[in-house]
């Protein structure tokens, strides 16, 4: 899996190119609108290979590869943007539900998982937005801030609301790496856990939902 931006290939571009063809056909205020909104739409999974080619080929990502796109999508249809990494509890920021188990509930419960969370930058005359494309409408019905509600305007509401500016890096995926690497042992073991527990959730209720509509 590649740990660096500087690795993106000829077939990222292409997949980008086609992604930017078939959901954001409008430029300006409208084109923020509808990049933002497409990635925003992507089921949130957090697997092996959290680089933008494998979320645009899977449909699905977490907020590092997530962002990536979207800040990519913009500079394509002619914005500046760029890849704001911050740091911040991200269990304290994932709402209870009565459908999670028991081992990820209890973390959400107790807290304390310390993660590198990314997020847009848009820059414009009017001066900088944050946007957080983290998480998609369906998750609405189970407590999270999904932005389905964004006019363009401002920041967005944000997927991890307390937390601390770290970088803007150009390379994000080196850069999260590196980060990573160095939170203490235990708590790079706990946040694994933690994105496990999570994803794994969030994949059921993808399926729950693609069978209802069945």
């Amino acid at each position: 899996m590649p740990i660096s931006d500087a690795q993106a290939t000829s077939e990222y571009s292409g997949v980008l190119t086609a992604f930017i063809a078939a959901q954001v056909p409008a430029r300006g205020a409208g084109g923020v609108l509808q990049a933002y909104n497409a990635v925003r739409q992507m089921p949130y999974f957090s697997g092996a290979d959290r680089t933008p080619l494998a979320a645009l080929r899977n449909g699905r990502g977490a907020c590092t590869a997530k962002h990536i796109i979207l800040r990519d999508v913009l500079r394509a249809t002619g914005r500046r943007a760029d890849v704001e990494i911050v740091r911040g509890d991200f269990a304290a920021a994932i709402p209870l539900h009565q459908s999670q188990g028991t081992d990820l509930a209890d973390m959400i419960r107790r807290g304390g998982v310390i993660d590198y969370h990314c997020r847009v930058v848009l820059r414009d005359v009017d001066g900088d937005r944050r946007l957080d494309a983290t998480w998609p409408d369906g998750l609405a019905s189970y407590g999270f801030t999904v932005n389905r509600g964004w006019t363009g305007q401002g920041d967005t509401l944000q997927a991890m609301p307390d937390a601390v500016r770290c970088a803007t890096p150009e390379d994000v995926l080196a850069t999260k790496v590196e980060m990573l690497a160095k939170l203490d042992p235990a708590m790079i073991k706990m946040r694994l856990e933690f994105l496990r527990l999570l994803s794994g959730w969030m994949a059921e209720l993808q399926m729950t939902e693609t069978s209802g509509r069945a």
